[in-house]
């Protein structure tokens, strides 16, 4: 048999995400180029980090020329949180010579706040009914939790009164594809989220409840492009009972599972005219007590309701942080305009919440104003993506049918076309699930500031130029660490001159045998590397030497034998 004759030409997860002791299953499709039937053995492996789990090997007989889809069954596990690898190979019937291999990853958790991967879906016109495209190309970044951008008939009405109706931007949408999206979502294992902005509501019902408005300063009514009129979110005005009852009805009657509550940045403050009393409403102050009348509202009649509140430019963080809202969603606009800034972000959003899981919505403009320069918005894209995962976050990016978000309006959309470009997106998304308990625990301390550089000996670089906060031209070193693991994050920002993160970006330039030293505490278990770039993120066992210099103790040398984008070094430590 011919190596080429037979390929794995795709591998995913069937679920986005698996639950605690559910049934999981992997889709694989294998071709066979051949022009008659094969006979082959199939042989699928399951990884834990580095670790070997299982395997499952099937000898799969006189499959035709053509597509095949094959099921596999995996054991399901009792498993907080956790992500597994998994790496399907083909080979002959009777010999072990491997044909072809293929990777994925899928995670398993006991709730789906553990690891909550945000995409979006904004077209739901007539033609739409039937479509499933969109969900399952979501399904394959491992998106569980996805937001369904204006899929409704006003923001002061959000239920349709027909079925098939028009929006408030002119859009013809119909609410049984809205449905039919919902259904699917669940599914494939996916938590549906309606659009819901907390204060913005029509001309017609602003014009009939213009005290519940709000006013700028020299008495003009507040509103977004002369569409939206912003609304009075303070608890003596009537408009939080009104606005949190169209949510409960999103629930009720579209089997939506939570609201994503959206926000405009402005205002931060206005004036509002309750009984004809001017007075000034700081929102900052009132966005938690929104935030949790909402929740307690809306679990009144559902259990498991997701809230996800719009903390627009990074505001206000502080005051909503502690909200009974289920992430720290943050809408990333300039001045943080720096890969530092997107660090800095995810840390205070995190020290603010106590924890809470932190998603940024991060739109990528070089998509929509570089279309000549594609490579450079693809590149800037790894890049982010890379940042944001490596730093513990989560990115809003990617949805509908293999398009990307460019600014804050989601149906303009744009959407991938180089087929390569998204197979190397789905290798970032399967990386952070299949190493999402290395990149997503807390317990493991960013000590980049503290342990590199001056006179410090806990991690020492050799012959190449690096930065602990992600300066241009420069490998940024990311480095993690708890009782059981030192991790380090190389994402290489070489060969470009700013360390603008909404900036189209170059290829950076690669690097090859990277000198690592780390002074150890504890014996050496294992280490190894992986990286999106590389095998499909498949791990890479490391040799590595332990050395006494002088009075420094022992210290673990190491060669990082190439970086493209991005490398994740783990040295796991005998606890």
């Amino acid at each position: 048999m011919k190596k080429m004759n037979l390929c794995i030409k795709d591998l995913y997860p069937k679920k986005a995400q698996f639950l605690k002791n559910e049934r999981i299953e992997l889709r694989v499709e294998i071709e066979n180029c051949s022009e008659i039937p094969v006979t082959f053995r199939l042989e699928v492996r399951i990884y834990y980090v580095d670790q070997f789990i299982e395997d499952y090997i099937q000898e799969i007989l006189n499959v035709p020329a053509g597509l095949s889809i094959l099921d596999v069954a995996i054991q399901s596990k009792d498993e907080d949180f956790k992500g597994f690898g998994a790496d399907a190979a083909l080979y002959p019937i009777d010999s072990n010579t491997q044909l072809h291999v293929f990777s994925t990853s899928f995670d398993v958790v006991s709730n789906w706040r553990k690891s909550p991967r945000y995409g979006f879906l904004s077209d739901f016109a007539p033609a739409e009914l039937g479509t499933t495209d969109d969900v399952n190309y979501l399904n394959k970044l491992h998106i569980n939790l996805v937001q369904f951008y204006d899929w409704m008939y006003r923001h002061d009405e959000l239920v349709p009164p027909r079925s098939e109706f028009t929006d408030l931007m002119g859009r013809e949408l119909s609410l049984s594809v809205v449905k039919e999206k919902v259904a699917l979502c669940h599914a494939l294992g996916m938590k549906a989220i309606a659009y819901g902005a907390v204060y913005a509501a029509s001309q017609p019902f602003f014009e009939q409840h213009p005290d519940w408005a709000l006013y700028d300063s020299n008495g003009k009514v507040l509103d977004l492009i002369g569409l939206f009129f912003i609304m009075n979110i303070s608890d003596e005005s009537p408009w939080p009972k009104h606005i949190i009852s169209q949510y409960k009805k999103a629930l009720e009657e579209v089997g939506f599972d939570g609201i994503h509550m959206d926000t405009y940045g402005a205002p931060k403050t206005a004036f509002s005219r309750l009984h004809g009393v001017s007075r000034i409403e700081k929102l900052k102050d009132q966005f938690p007590f929104l935030i949790n009348s909402t929740r307690s509202e809306l679990e009144k009649d559902k259990e498991d309701v997701c809230l996800i509140f719009n903390n627009v430019g990074n505001w206000p963080v502080d005051t909503v942080a502690l909200a009974a809202q289920d992430a720290m969603y943050i809408e990333v606009w300039h001045p943080y305009e720096r890969y530092h800034h997107i660090q800095q972000i995810i840390r205070m959003a995190k020290f603010h919440s106590e924890g809470k899981p932190v998603i940024l919505a991060a739109y990528l403009k070089p998509f929509r104003e570089q279309p000549s320069a594609i490579d450079r918005a693809n590149f800037s894209a790894l890049l982010l993506t890379a940042v944001i995962s490596a730093n513990g976050g989560y990115h809003l990016l990617h949805g509908e049918n293999q398009a990307v978000l460019t600014q804050g309006y989601y149906v303009d959309y744009t959407t991938l076309e180089d087929a390569n470009f998204v197979r190397e997106i789905r290798n970032y998304y399967d990386f952070i699930v299949r190493y999402a308990n290395l990149l997503f625990d807390d317990s493991l301390e960013d000590v980049s500031m503290t342990h590199t550089g001056w006179d410090n000996i806990e991690y020492v670089f050799g012959n190449f130029s690096w930065s602990a906060y992600g300066e241009a031209s420069k490998v940024w070193t990311l480095i993690r660490e708890n009782a059981q693991y030192k991790t380090i994050s190389f994402i290489n920002l070489t060969n470009n001159e700013d360390d603008l993160w909404n900036e189209g970006k170059n290829r950076p330039s690669e690097q090859h045998d990277l000198q690592v030293n780390i002074l150890l505490d504890r014996k050496v278990k294992s280490v190894f590397m992986a990286s999106p770039d590389i095998d499909m993120g498949r791990h890479r066992n490391l040799n590595f030497t332990v050395t006494t210099e002088g009075s420094k103790g022992q210290i673990l040398k190491v060669v990082i034998p190439d970086l493209y984008f991005w490398d994740l070094l783990v040295v796991e430590l005998e606890l």
